[in-house]
């Protein structure tokens, strides 16, 4: 079978799935099945190519939704300055991920006056990355504490912006080299519950109440990621508190940013 008539394939099970679910917010893979009368497996292959071509949105695992209003918020609008950076990292050959709040910006309550970048490199790379951004408009700093970026922040010309450099392995929740917004909030999460960063909890709250107001969260990812960073046990309080689920808090940060949650959501 060509690969046009493959396309044509799909598309017309699209059709069938979009007649007989768009009343759903969202739909599971037996609905799929029941709906386009085929086998679980092809089924499945008919549901992952969709969501690869952003047809539909996988939002955990088994789960589906046709919710294409989050599309425009899921591509990060990002500086000119930034993108070059972006760009010369990519030249260089630098392993990188950016994340953070240049992926979480439509998501903002309060904006902040200065912005500080994300970028986590491979192991081995912070340096290198380092020196490729110190010719740039960008201060690049090393895995700095928050008190290290502060004292930044307070020499460089208001204007200047920081490059908050630190090296992470995972690769999960990354398209070419931008996280995720799962990812990206599960980074700044840590950042600033962990006191990385002079960023505020309460800012991170209000971000991810914005989230799971207008977009279908890929849970899933979202845990996974966590996990990754060691924190999954909190990350799915958080999920399950914005379900009416009330759990134990596992640590004092998990605590103080459901209360912080609860406060917020009244």
């Amino acid at each position: 079978m060509g690969v046009d008539l493959l396309n044509n394939n799909v598309e017309t099970k699209l059709a069938t799935l979009r007649i007989a679910l768009s009343h759903k917010k969202r739909f599971s893979v037996d609905d799929a099945c029941d709906v386009l009368g085929l086998k679980r497996s092809s089924t499945l292959w008919i549901l992952s190519n969709l969501s690869r071509s952003s047809r539909i949105a996988r939002v955990a695992r088994g789960i589906y939704t046709f919710d294409e209003k989050s599309k425009d918020l899921r591509v990060p609008k990002l500086s000119k300055e930034l993108t070059k950076v972006i760009d010369r990292m990519r030249q260089e050959g630098v392993s990188f991920v950016l994340t953070g709040l240049d992926i979480l910006l439509p998501f903002v309550q309060h904006q902040p006056t200065r912005i500080l970048h994300l970028f986590y490199t491979g192991v081995g790379a912070g340096t290198w990355a380092q020196s490729v951004l110190k010719d740039s408009s960008f201060t690049p700093v090393l895995d700095p504490t928050r008190q290290e970026v502060e004292k930044v922040l307070d020499i460089i010309p208001e204007k200047s912006e920081i490059v908050v450099l630190r090296e992470k392995s995972s690769r999960l929740g990354v398209n070419d080299s931008l996280a995720s917004i799962e990812r990206a909030f599960v980074d700044l999460y840590v950042e600033t519950t962990r006191g990385q960063i002079p960023f505020s909890a309460q800012e991170v709250a209000y971000i991810y109440l914005n989230m799971q107001a207008v977009l279908s969260l890929n849970t899933a990812q979202m845990l996974r990621y966590a996990h990754d960073r060691s924190i999954r046990r909190e990350i799915k309080q958080i999920i399950e508190f914005q379900r009416g689920m009330k759990t134990g808090a596992a640590n004092k940060s998990s605590r103080n940013f459901l209360k912080i949650l609860e406060a917020i959501s009244r």
